[in-house]
């Protein structure tokens, strides 16, 4: 719950150096949003996996609107304007929590709460009060899924 695996390697919100948590409404899309980016499958199911739940309350969260998305979001790679749009918001400390859509769901279900992925804000100055860590569950992936 540092955000140091952003920090270190960015995603489509942050670019590297700035601090940010990922996760998603449910797990089975927080599962997939790992998957895609999976590039050894043997080496991935070898791996320790755990998940944390976290929780939030609603206004806690800001939420990028569709209108508000930068030209060409959902483009793979992630392109630098949705990473320096996440960069302004984790800079101007709005919320400790962003919800954006998830690239890898349809998008008539993109602003379903359940099919959002939310950034999470360590630095933000109510992180410690508005993001409440749940417990840490092993998990084990269907070897089926590469």
């Amino acid at each position: 719950m540092t955000g140091l695996g952003a920090r270190l390697f960015g995603g489509r919100w942050n670019t590297p150096g700035h601090d940010a948590i990922y996760t998603s409404g449910n797990l089975s899309l927080a599962m997939l949003e790992v998957l895609v980016h999976v590039d050894d499958a043997e080496a991935f199911r070898r791996t320790l996996h755990v998940f944390h739940a976290v929780s939030f309350t609603e206004d806690a969260v800001a939420t990028l609107a569709a209108t508000d998305l930068p030209a060409g979001w959902n483009s793979h790679p992630e392109p630098l304007r949705t990473q320096v749009a996440g960069d302004e918001w984790l800079d101007s400390l709005i919320a400790p929590v962003l919800a954006v859509p998830s690239v890898i769901v349809p998008p008539e279900l993109r602003y379903d709460p359940a099919y959002l992925t939310y950034v999470i804000n360590p630095r933000h100055p109510d992180f410690a009060t508005a993001v409440v860590p749940g417990p840490v569950y092993d998990l084990t992936w269907d070897p089926r899924l590469k």
